[in-house]
């Protein structure tokens, strides 16, 4: 279940009965996860709205999605062959 707040947004886990709250960088992060095709493309649409380099922003939404997989609240897919690349890369 999710719930937006002023600040960003409360995802409940029924499955651990915990609540998590992301605050507006990580909303912005996990709701574009469903819609990217990749990280990188993640990365591009967090720069431009939080107006910081697209390297700082790849990192940022590397780290958040390793968080919120540990968490399960994001399920595999394509993106995560982009965090393979990014990582790697490293």
């Amino acid at each position: 279940m999710v719930r937006e707040v002023d600040d960003g947004v409360l995802l409940l886990d029924t499955e651990s009965d915990q609540i998590h709250q992301l605050n507006h960088t990580a909303s912005f992060i996990w709701s574009r996860w469903d819609q990217a095709k990749s990280i990188e493309e993640i990365a591009a649409l967090l720069a431009k709205e939080f107006e910081v380099d697209e390297e700082l922003a790849a990192r940022d939404v590397t780290e958040m999605l390793t968080r919120l997989r540990a968490l399960n609240l994001v399920v595999e897919d394509v993106a995560a062959a982009s965090e393979s690349r990014l990582s790697e890369g490293s």
